[in-house]
């Protein structure tokens, strides 16, 4: 049974003069221009928020870290805790009792160990050091920024935009920038400062605010290792054993301020401070120059490496038609995996590889185009269609045969599997290897084209 079905592409977006028709290079991510920051500032503030565990999961209360660069290191300068404004007097107490007789590690006589109000906090130490270039260190950065804020809109490009302070009439005070979150996955966030309001002119605009940097260490640390990790999980790796770093608490978490909830939300602070120090070492070691907090995916440090290397983008090497871009997205597949027996013990045979997408540019030999001086796109019909017609299953496993299937064709499929981009029982869109059949010529990859055959 044949069913019809739109296929969706991929999609290259470039910038366009609407007067010349040709493309422009693109703006680099990021509201405003970075200055030439150091790859490390001077400050590092860490903290960590705990919350009600009702479906509001508002700030209790949470603790701070400031930490000051010396040397390789970030040295402890001042620990503190807060609370949420309208945390009752009770559980404030909790608190007070526990910061009187609570010993610091702070190197200071006598020991900087604050509690703030949740208000006194963001003033005093988050804008405070945001204000002078500090690097803003969570776990899961998101969720406890997001429980720092009084109220939120919706920006642009799906973007959470974050009023972290306001007047005593509820108004928000435009003296403290909004923070800005576009979520990209589960696993990162591109998180910046908007802009301020200077009275000078009257007007918000870009300020020396926006050297502050956001480093959510469980990206940072997924770029590094390609592994998703949990806080726990981070401080158990193998890779960091010898640095003997302190270990998260077992706990299950009440959503109440007493003693238990409050050592696991310190060690929790300690914990990430440590990680900060141990993921600044590993990532030191890649001689690149791309910054810590924008270490988005091991992507990231690969990109880093071809900068490093002093390997130009294809972007702005190559003059490539805005035709073959379409051509080459167009028939753009990324990897694909599937499940169709669940809950099912059955026999099974590892096929898949690690690092698919640069071990499929060695095979192919794409370094070669990626160094290339030059690029251009010919004409290849005829001896495409001899490799089509000519090809036997054998063939395929020869190395010498892969840099031959570098090439786009356009066909007219009928009843051919190839991967297809679609929206699969009206609602998941994904990619599936299907039979296909279309009365419109479509783009696909070399690789695609001799598989579908050969079956």
């Amino acid at each position: 049974m044949s069913e019809k079905h739109d296929i969706f592409l991929r999609a290259h977006t470039v910038v366009v003069d609407p007067k010349k028709g040709k493309k422009g290079k693109g703006k680099r991510r990021g509201r405003y221009p970075r200055r030439n920051l150091k790859r490390w500032p001077k400050y590092a503030v860490v903290f960590d928020c705990e919350t009600r565990i009702d479906t509001g999961q508002g700030l209790t209360f949470g603790f701070f870290r400031l930490l000051r660069l010396e040397g390789d290191t970030y040295q402890l300068e001042e620990e503190g805790a807060f609370f949420d404004d309208d945390l009752p007097p009770h559980e404030r107490k909790v608190l007070e009792r526990y910061i009187s007789t609570a010993d610091t590690e702070v190197r200071s006589f006598p020991p900087i160990f604050p509690l703030h109000p949740r208000s006194q906090f963001v003033k005093q130490v988050f804008y405070k050091y945001a204000r002078k270039g500090a690097l803003i260190v969570g776990f899961n950065l998101p969720f406890d920024l997001t429980r720092l804020a009084h109220s939120w809109s919706e920006g642009k490009k799906n973007e959470w935009s974050l009023v972290l302070v306001r007047y005593a009439d509820g108004n928000e005070n435009l003296h403290f920038p909004r923070v800005l979150i576009e979520p990209v996955d589960s696993k990162k966030s591109f998180i910046s400062f908007g802009a301020e309001w200077v009275p000078k002119d009257g007007k918000s605009k870009p300020t020396k605010i926006g050297d502050a940097r956001f480093l959510d260490l469980r990206t940072l640390l997924f770029a590094l290792f390609n592994q998703p990790l949990s806080l726990k999980k981070a401080c158990e790796l193998e890779a960091f054993k010898k640095h003997n770093l302190p270990q998260k608490i077992e706990h299950t978490p009440t959503g109440r301020v007493i003693l238990k909830e409050i050592n696991y939300a310190r060690q929790d602070v300690r914990c990430t401070a440590a990680l900060l120090n141990t993921a600044k070492q590993e990532f030191d070691q890649h001689p690149i120059p791309t910054s810590p907090d924008r270490a988005y995916s091991p992507a990231s440090i690969a990109k880093g490496y071809l900068e490093a290397m002093n390997i130009e983008p294809p972007e702005e090497k190559f003059n490539v038609s805005l035709k073959n871009l379409g051509i080459a997205m167009g028939s753009f597949m990324g990897g694909r995996s599937e499940t169709r027996i669940r809950l099912q013990e059955v026999p099974v045979v590892p096929v898949d590889f690690t690092s698919e997408y640069p071990s499929t540019c060695v095979l192919l030999g794409l370094w070669e185009i990626l160094t290339a001086k030059s690029l251009s796109f010919r004409d290849a019909t005829q001896q495409v269609r001899n490799l089509a017609n000519n090809i036997a299953l054998d063939q395929c496993f020869r190395p010498q045969l892969w840099p031959e299937l570098r090439f786009f064709a356009l066909v007219r499929p009928q009843k051919h599997i190839l991967p297809v981009r679609t929206m699969y029982n009206g609602s998941t869109q994904n990619i599936g290897n299907n039979y296909l059949s279309s009365s419109k010529p479509i783009w696909v990859a070399g690789p695609d084209l001799i598989a579908s055959t050969i079956q």
